[in-house]
């Protein structure tokens, strides 16, 4: 048992001495327009970009590598969005995504945060002047070695406590 806890503690202190690596991250996003003309429509999207530039200090703005949002009946990609479509982050916080897409009725933005992705938002405009907005909530998506660490971590407990028996 004492070996166990010894390897346990080792295989901790490594794993912290190790730096991460950087990596491509990806979001899934959605929310409900709250407020205007198309009250109760939703939005939803993904999308994917590389934290390697990443500091981690003041603000940092990166680029987009993939984006799909849908939102009123219609799919736009980051081709789609007026300006290259951007991720925020403040002090390593992850603050949202900044796209407009002016193509199309509606017209939409996404507006990053100011202290986190949680006061991120979304807003539009039709062609008779309504407009609205909504609230994006952003969830992380585990990249699939992430799951194949967890099941391995877990065969590797259910291993030790059948060969204990």
């Amino acid at each position: 048992m004492r070996t166990f806890f010894r390897n346990t503690l080792l295989a901790a202190v490594l794993a912290a001495a190790i730096p991460a690596q950087a990596a491509i991250q990806t979001f899934s996003f959605d929310g409900v327009i709250d407020s205007g003309a198309l009250i109760s429509e939703s939005f939803s999207g993904l999308l994917s970009f590389d934290d390697a530039a990443l500091t981690g200090f003041g603000s940092e703005w990166i680029n987009v590598s993939s984006l799909t949002t849908t939102f009123y009946g219609n799919t736009y990609s980051a081709l789609d969005a007026d300006l290259t479509p951007e991720v925020g982050f403040e002090n390593g916080v992850f603050l949202g995504l900044s796209a407009s897409f002016s193509m199309g009725d509606p017209q939409f933005s996404f507006i990053a945060g100011s202290s986190d992705s949680s006061d991120a938002f979304m807003a539009y405009d039709t062609g008779l002047g309504l407009s609205g907005a909504g609230s994006v909530v952003y969830a992380p998506v585990p990249e699939p070695e992430t799951y194949a660490l967890m099941l391995a971590g877990l065969g590797l407990v259910g291993f030790m406590a059948r060969r204990k028996r």
